[in-house]
């Protein structure tokens, strides 16, 4: 089976520049782990100031009122999803301003793809040294990274030419389909492999770029195919428009390459690329509700 060749323009390493001078805000609902985070910024010559919030409580405000320069958003927010928080703060004008960081017990694929699609470029790995926390809050607030040499002209025009096939990127200028490619996540998997499973919380939605994936539910003692999805099909979307869990399993039928398309994408409603989707998948399923009718 064929294997798919996506290709995504690369980027070239940052380069070094001297450290401004630093307001930074420290996220975290516990008073020892503050303190101690405190005390360790201000021991770096280029902080100027600390403050502190020990919930999402008051941020936006905050951050109206003080110019800070980097938010530390602890991941451990007792009730509150560290992402949802830095989300709804970037929605409003004075939460676009600071750089943001992720202060996490263990730094994982999915920790990295969710905070860098809310625009978070650094991560404070615990537990941490005065060194580790230097260089970390430097990768956060330094600038982004100038654009590397353009994809090979043959292999990205093969890979938009194969995007293009797909309904739901109808419609998609070159630009917004690389861009595109560069927040989705891409997955390669093995025959068995398990996309999704029935009862899980649908947080995004498939597209097949080689290979097929057979949608799988049980019934009785046994679990029947009740589709396969093939290059170009779409799958998944149900649950992220309405928030369901999935009504079936996903497996791999053989080696297949997958773009997964977080929610968050499909739900971001000031981004051109997400009403694009939105419309696109209003359409597939209309024509999906229109093709079980006429059976």
């Amino acid at each position: 089976m064929p294997e798919a060749n996506i290709v995504v323009p690369g980027a070239r390493p940052e380069t070094s520049r001297k450290m401004a001078m630093l307001r930074i805000l420290v996220v975290d609902p516990y008073p020892v782990t503050r303190m101690r985070l405190k005390d360790s910024l201000r021991s770096l010559e280029f902080v100027e100031s600390v403050g502190e919030k020990s919930s999402q409580q008051g941020i936006v405000e905050l951050l109206g009122d003080v110019p800070y320069s980097l938010v530390m958003v602890d991941e451990d927010l007792g009730n509150g999803d560290p992402y949802e928080v830095i989300k709804e703060i970037r929605r409003h004008p004075s939460g676009q301003k600071p750089m943001y960081m992720l202060i996490v017990s263990k730094l994982t694929e999915e920790v990295q793809r969710r905070s860098q699609e809310l625009g978070v470029r650094g991560y404070l790995t615990k537990p941490y040294d005065l060194r580790s926390l230097e260089q970390a809050i430097k990768a956060s607030v330094a600038p982004p990274s100038a654009p590397g040499p353009a994809a090979a002209p043959d292999a990205l025009r093969e890979t938009l030419g194969k995007l293009r096939q797909v309904s739901l990127f109808a419609g998609f200028s070159d630009p917004e389909l690389v861009r595109l490619l560069k927040i989705c996540r891409s997955r390669n998997l093995s025959a068995g492999e398990l996309v999704f499973r029935e009862g899980t919380k649908g947080d995004a939605l498939y597209v097949v770029v080689a290979g097929t994936v057979d949608i799988k539910k049980k019934i009785g003692e046994e679990h029947r195919t009740l589709v396969s999805m093939n290059p170009g099909d779409c799958f998944g979307e149900m649950a992220i428009i309405d928030d369901s869990p999935r009504m079936a399993d996903a497996i791999a039928a053989g080696k297949c390459s997958l773009i997964e398309v977080n929610a968050s994408i499909v739900n971001n409603n000031e981004d051109i690329i997400s009403l694009k989707l939105t419309r696109q998948i209003a359409i597939l399923l209309a024509k999906k509700l229109r093709l079980q009718s006429q059976k």
